[in-house]
């Protein structure tokens, strides 16, 4: 089977191979393609100059046959021939079709392919001539389209074929928003097919947009159309009044679902009762009302309210429908009134007083529901023959027994064609509106429609209707969103916040009344659970909820059962731990804001203390510490909402940040789901600091406050450092040193100790390495750390690396993995530990030119920690890797592993070795042949060099640099945008190389560079 392609032009342009879209590496490809793909044939010469005006004419001719040859390998195939060695053209052997070419050759059948301008949004960079033809096509291609659209409107029209009418005018306007031509067509067909109401929403819509952009009205033949819809619809709105005035959003699906079942039951066909359901406040009665505006002139409507504190009272709801019954009949003379009167007085007793209880009319003496099914049924029987009825109930979850029994029965009874029943219902449980629901769907009566609340796309769109000259911004979007969660209730209220420029954390009283109402009918112990869980910020466990309360976990379940039905709370599993939280965030906020302050500081603590009991040996759950600060915050502990903030930062920085870390947990590292950027940790930092400095008069004795300030600036120091800010890294890391020396803390001492090492290591200097070495051995075997000690001897060994002493390096590196593997348990604890360990020894083999044995001890530190989570130490070995097998020209597999490594960086934010990856992807990609990659990578790696300040890393940037330099200046390689990169001589890359590059540990580069120019040494 051959491969297609198919060449999308109008609209965003797409290129497809055999269905998958395709991208080329430079956009000069799509443009040579789109040219030949409307011209045909071209001329090389023509095409040369077109693309690259600015080059020379050999310059321009090779880059041309590059083109060509890029185009041809990535669609697989000879699709771009040259005949002769003048002409260009498209092999038309091959299968390669175009939007344009079928839009071209029958544009009547075609005009669904054309989506927008042609190739919108696509231009070149200093290629004029090029943008000029595009904008010539474009209008040529469009004017085509406005021409063959409208002759296919006409004919459709004439031919009663409307199906693609309305889309395609809509498509002439969205061409040209102010010719009134293509509104007045739409407005006269709606018009003529009795959409009055569209007329009028489009006038306003046109009458908007020419007012506001141009300051003019519509014309008189628009407004004329107009005024005619206008007076029919206001003919029809004298025998019934508008239900709905508010603006109405989106909902078409659900609104032509349920005028098609008008449609059907007014024509007596297939249609079906409707059950409208959703959360309170997501637009049932709003849509209910939306449609009912459209059909009340050929139905008669009788409506019903079900109201909770009326659960108790039976019949309640019916008293409104009976009464509306009881006018249509004696207008209509259907009964004689007399005896209509008389009916209801024996089936309706006390109807004009207050009913009785439920209790009361259990009471078969006194109503019978057979008789009072009877009547009902017969009255509407009588009311259809004039006009069909439609009976609707609001919030029917909350209508009584009897009045479900009366209302089954009706509706059981009645042919579906006789009359209509509409249902809203909040989605709650209630046992006896479950069964009455269940009863109608067994016997096919109920068609069911769910509202869900707006998409955050809904709400920005929403908003925009009703603001629509709001300077609406994302922020604001996502932040309206986050209060109402695409609650059509909430979000007119917000609306009406932004329109007074009211903050958005106010709650308005409508908002307060609404909630407050949710709450009103819950017994003490639902509202007590309720009160506990508005504590938590996002779920409340239901083990802690048990403790607080003083409650057995049965009798919670039971209370979270009922709040679950009421659609209050919703339960949420959290791994094997069953969580609770409201069902909308402003439940919530209604729940807290109500609480006594005193309440809100003794709950919080006992939630704090109840998390903190949970707290497992080694766990590495840094969500679990936030929670904690969180509550002690709240309970206005701050040294313990500290010491949990840093705990948190603790947690993730420890694996994160540490290069090697020591794996405490047989589960693998799982990173928070907060989001740690740079700058958020910067900032979390800084929020940290400035909340200690705040505390400093009351707790300047306190060593507990101290240990605290010692912990912030060790995780910054070790952060900046790791990231190549050195100078505030090593100022931190010195405070550490000296205030945990005040307080004899070993610990952080050493901790101290270690973080200059590091440092020292990243700026390639031995002499303070050594210092802080020998300094950090002698403490952890005085205090025997067998921890640290093991670390440190893997530390000295590569001080020998550095040094030029691999004999003494290996001998430490062997014994730093003996350390680690006294048991089996200690090896799986320090895996990756051992792994760096390897990682040393595969570096020694590397320096000795041992690529395959290095490459084995480089396998085994990745098999060690592969499934540990540490992705820095891993990109190490990945890059060590890479680094041997290029050294052995294995490009292609040494690119595999960068690539892993690559990977990797999107998962954590240090530096570590990244200018190192970028220089020998570049030298990789270079050896392939793609320039443009070259580019890219070798950019990249002389940003992120100037980031970290490493002499190695400058060293290996100018190494890639010098072979790249060497290439261009032996026209082996020839690309002006890198030759702008390194604008200097090759020698001079070859010689800043050989500045930085460190002797002992980067022998394969410098021989490398020795071979390279070893007429320069000679």
């Amino acid at each position: 089977m051959s491969d297609k392609v198919y060449c999308q032009l109008f609209g965003n342009p797409q290129i497809r191979l055999n269905g998958e879209s395709i991208f080329f590496s430079f956009s000069k490809i799509n443009a040579l393609l789109y040219y030949l793909l409307v011209n045909k044939t071209v001329s090389r010469d023509e095409v040369a100059g077109l693309l690259w005006p600015n080059k020379d004419e050999q310059s321009a001719k090779k880059n041309l046959r590059n083109t060509i040859y890029q185009t041809n390998k990535t669609l697989k195939g000879e699709y771009i021939t040259s005949p002769t060695k003048v002409l260009l053209v498209l092999n038309e052997e091959l299968d390669i079709t175009s939007d344009i070419d079928l839009f071209l050759t029958a544009p009547s059948q075609h005009l669904a392919l054309y989506q927008g301008e042609f190739l919108k949004g696509f231009y070149l960079k200093e290629s004029e001539s090029f943008d000029l033809w595009i904008v010539k096509m474009r209008s040529f291609y469009e004017k085509k389209f406005v021409r063959e659209c409208f002759q296919k409107i006409e004919t459709d029209i004439q031919q009663k074929n409307l199906i693609d009418v309305e889309k395609n005018i809509q498509k002439l306007i969205d061409i040209d928003e102010f010719d009134e031509r293509n509104y007045q067509l739409l407005m006269q067909f709606y018009q003529d097919n009795d959409r009055n109401g569209k007329v009028i929403e489009t006038y306003y819509s046109l009458a908007n947009s020419l007012k506001i952009e141009l300051g003019i009205n519509p014309s008189s033949q628009t407004r004329e159309i107009y005024e005619k819809s206008l007076e029919i619809v206001n003919q029809k709105s004298l025998a019934a009044a508008s239900r709905f005035t508010a603006l109405f959003f989106g909902r078409a699906e659900e609104i032509t679902q349920l005028e098609q079942n008008f449609k059907g039951f007014g024509a007596n066909q297939q249609a079906k009762s409707v059950l409208i359901i959703g959360e309170a406040g997501v637009g049932k009665s709003a849509l209910t009302n939306r449609v009912l505006d459209n059909i009340q002139a050929e139905f008669f409507i009788l409506e019903t309210q079900c109201y909770q504190a009326e659960q108790q009272h039976a019949l309640r709801p019916w008293k409104q429908i009976v009464e509306k019954m009881s006018k249509i009949i004696q207008q209509k003379e259907l009964i004689q009134p007399a005896l209509w009167q008389e009916i209801l007085a024996k089936v309706f007793p006390n109807f004009d007083e207050q009913l009785p209880v439920i209790k009361l009319l259990e009471n078969q003496e006194m109503v019978d529901l057979n008789l009072l099914s009877q009547v009902m049924i017969e009255a509407i029987k009588k009311i259809a023959t004039i006009k069909k009825p439609v009976f609707v109930f609001e919030d029917i979850q909350w209508l009584d027994d009897t009045s479900l029994g009366l209302l089954t029965s009706v509706m059981l009874h009645l042919q579906q064609s006789e009359a209509l029943f509409m249902f809203t219902s909040r989605n709650e449980y209630n046992s006896g509106t479950d069964d009455f629901l269940t009863t109608l769907k067994k016997y096919n009566f109920l068609e069911t429609i769910e509202l869900k609340p707006f998409t955050i796309t809904e709400t920005k769109l929403f908003i925009r209707k009703k603001l629509p000259k709001l300077a609406l911004t994302e922020e604001m979007v996502q932040n309206i969103y986050a209060h109402t969660e695409g609650n059509l209730f909430f979000l007119i209220e917000y609306i009406s916040l932004l329109q007074t420029n009211t903050k958005l954390d106010t709650m308005t009283v409508k908002m307060q009344d609404a909630l407050k109402n949710r709450f009103l009918y819950l017994s003490p112990d639902e509202r007590n659970l309720t009160s506990i869980v508005s504590y938590f910020y996002d779920s409340a466990p239901i083990t802690i909820l048990s403790a607080i309360l003083e409650k057995d976990t049965w009798k919670i379940v039971n209370l979270i059962e009922n709040l679950v039905n009421k659609n209050i709370l919703k339960e949420q599993m959290d791994g094997e731990q069953i969580n609770v939280q409201f069902t909308h965030s402003k439940l919530r906020d209604y729940m807290y804001m109500n609480q006594p302050t005193s309440k809100k500081r003794v709950i919080h603590r006992k939630i704090a203390e109840e998390l903190e009991a949970q707290i497992k040996p080694q766990a590495n759950d840094s969500l679990h510490y936030s929670k904690i600060a969180f509550h002690y915050a709240k309970a206005k502990n701050e040294l313990k909402s500290l010491t949990y903030e840093i705990a948190y930062l603790q947690n993730y920085l420890g694996f994160h940040h540490e290069l090697f870390p020591v794996f405490r947990n047989e589960q693998p590292f799982v990173e928070p789901t907060f989001s740690l950027a740079q700058g958020a940790v910067i900032e979390h930092f800084n929020k940290i600091k400035n909340k200690l400095t705040a505390l400093t008069p009351l707790y300047q004795e306190d060593e507990t406050y101290h240990l605290l300030v010692i912990k912030i600036l060790y995780l910054e120091g070790r952060y900046l450092i790791r990231h190549g800010e050195y100078h505030k890294g090593i100022d931190d890391i010195q405070r550490v040193i000296s205030k945990a020396s005040e307080l004899n803390h070993q610990e952080y001492i050493l901790k101290g100790y270690k973080q200059m090492v590091f440092y020292y290591i990243q700026i390639d200097d031995t002499e303070g390495m050594f210092r802080y070495v020998e300094l950090a051995l002698d403490m952890a075997i005085k205090t025997n750390n067998h921890e640290l000690i093991g670390v440190l001897l893997r530390l000295k060994g590569l001080y020998y690396i550095m040094s030029g002493n691999l004999y003494l390096a290996e001998k430490l590196l062997k014994e730093s993995i003996s350390t680690f593997m006294i048991t089996d348990e200690t090896a799986q604890k320090y895996s990756i530990n051992i792994g760096a360990a390897y990682n040393y020894l595969g570096e020694i083999r590397h320096i000795e030119g041992n690529e395959a044995e290095a490459i084995q001890m480089y396998h085994q530190a990745i098999n060690l920690c592969v499934d540990k989570g540490s992705v820095s130490s891993l990109s190490v070995f990945y890059i060590n890797t890479g680094i041997s097998l290029f050294a052995q020209q294995k490009y292609q597999q040494a690119k595999q592993y960068l690539m892993k490594a690559y990977g990797l960086y999107e998962n954590f934010s240090s530096l570590w070795k990244r200018p190192q990856l970028d220089a020998y992807l570049a030298l990789i990609n270079l050896y392939e042949g793609d320039d443009e990659a070259v580019f890219a990578y070798i950019a990249s790696s002389k940003k992120y060099s100037k980031s970290m300040s490493s002499p190695r890393d400058i060293g290996t940037v100018y190494f890639a640099e010098a072979m790249i330099k060497y290439q261009l200046k032996n026209r082996l390689l020839d690309d002006h945008r890198l030759s702008e990169l390194l604008p200097k001589e090759a020698t001079y890359y070859y010689q800043k190389a050989l500045d930085y590059l460190n002797p002992y540990r980067d022998t394969y580069e410098l021989a490398t560079l020795a071979t390279t120019f070893k007429t320069i040494q000679s």
